[in-house]
């Protein structure tokens, strides 16, 4: 005996216009709660400058064939990171735990590029310029505020701006946020 499957379409959340993203099939809507969606930016908000950002949805509640999503986490293509790091530069990463004005955790992973090879010691300290930038800005927003400054490269001015200071900076990206 088949089951009779429903169609429902995929609602984005409030930050990024309550759009809908897409639809999927289930046979009832509890097996949806839960579910993750990968979205390209482009595709959610016609940026096409921004193809290379995937964004992360999870469905939290069904009301009739909608299904609602949270934001999640976002994600840079590993084509871009290989991109942006080139022979003769130093790429170093930033991986750590904030906690946003609302209450969020979020893990939130940077690079960022030097124009050449360097010592450790600097490579440290534009990782800790990076940790101090990004906790302090983190602390002071809320998590919708805090992606959409990550989207628009907003975040990413401000630890260039800072990280300029201990040496020559090429490129930086924030390759990944989390929520958890």
């Amino acid at each position: 005996m088949a089951l009779k499957k429903t169609w429902y379409e995929i609602v984005a959340p409030k930050m990024f216009g309550e759009n809908v993203v897409g639809e999927t099939l289930a046979v009832d809507a509890k097996q949806l709660i839960g579910r993750k969606i990968h979205i390209s930016l482009m595709e959610l908000g016609g940026d096409y400058n921004k193809f290379y950002v995937k964004l992360a949805l999870q469905i939290e509640r069904v009301d009739g064939t909608k299904a609602f999503t949270k934001f999640v986490g976002h994600d840079v293509m590993s084509e871009r990171i290989y991109r942006m790091v080139q022979r003769r530069t130093r790429r170093v990463e930033c991986i750590q735990e904030v906690k946003t004005k609302d209450g969020v955790k979020m893990n939130i992973k940077t690079v960022l590029i030097l124009m050449r090879r360097v010592g450790t010691s600097i490579k440290s300290s534009a990782r800790q310029k990076i940790e101090d930038v990004v906790k302090k800005i983190s602390s002071e927003k809320t998590m919708e505020e805090l992606i959409m400054m990550i989207i628009s490269d907003e975040l990413q001015k401000y630890i260039y701006d800072d990280a300029r200071k201990i040496y020559p900076v090429s490129a930086i990206e924030v390759r990944k946020s989390e929520v958890i």
